[in-house]
């Protein structure tokens, strides 16, 4: 049955003097409000900027329309708001909210180069999938994936992060050091059956200082669990000892 609907108010009876009315004309609406708070974190820190430099992008910037910094900050802000998957980016990519937060200009894009892209201010999954999944040794004579990441400055950059969240060295520090289990739902490579978790699993090693993250290296499980700390921490104490002697 046809019904009449009003899709632009609706009129309540007054209260006293005020006049009630459901207007459903909201325009954009968003629940990731807090992606500003986020920003704001951002512009005090620097963290992602900092992260950003950890990547050499060798794409021909005369065809870039999202610099490697907006494909870091869109890919971070994402995950911190819950979005885990790269596919998630085919209906964020016309986000304005996370536009605005990525600092794009044209957070509604409308001013985007080809047709088809206009409305889709930010990168779509495969774009971002350049970025994560870029093989060691990618330059600019690659086809597709051109973005690679230099691990040890990711690695440092935990440290540095924790450096420059304190103004003066603390009397003492205390590093905290946990392996755990990280499940696996599917066969990736270095996938292994652990008895005691009953479950297959990587062994992801972390190393802590207070609220501080100083290392997340993921591990296989067919290893012992204090393969590779040595290592890791002789890399966090000298990087702390550059700038606490």
């Amino acid at each position: 049955m046809d019904t009449q609907c009003n899709a632009t108010y609706l009129d309540f009876p007054m209260l006293g003097r005020r006049e009630l009315v459901a207007d459903f004309d909201g325009g954009d609406i968003t629940t990731d409000g807090g992606a500003l708070l986020l920003r704001k974190v951002e512009q005090l820190t620097a963290i992602l900027r900092q992260f950003a430099t950890c990547f050499t992008d060798h794409r021909n910037p005369d065809l870039v329309e999202h610099p490697l910094n907006d494909l870091v900050a869109q890919r971070v802000y994402a995950l911190a708001l819950g979005y885990e998957d790269l596919n998630d980016h085919d209906d964020l990519r016309r986000d304005p909210l996370l536009a605005a937060v990525v600092g794009k200009r044209d957070p509604k894009g409308t001013t985007r180069q080809r047709t088809r892209d206009r409305g889709k201010p930010l990168a779509g999954k495969s774009t971002l999938n350049r970025l994560e999944l870029t093989p060691v040794g990618a330059g600019a004579d690659s086809r597709y994936k051109k973005i690679t990441c230099h691990t040890r400055e990711v690695e440092r950059l935990f440290v540095t992060l924790f450096l420059q969240a304190h103004t003066k060295p603390p009397e003492h520090i205390v590093l905290d050091l946990d392996a755990t289990d990280d499940p696996i739902h599917g066969r990736q490579l270095g996938r292994f059956f652990h008895g005691y978790y009953k479950n297959y699993c990587y062994l992801p090693l972390y190393i802590f200082c207070g609220d501080h993250l100083l290392c997340a290296r993921l591990r296989p499980f067919n290893i012992d669990v204090s393969v590779g700390v040595l290592k890791q921490l002789q890399q966090i104490i000298a990087q702390i000892r550059e700038a606490w002697p």
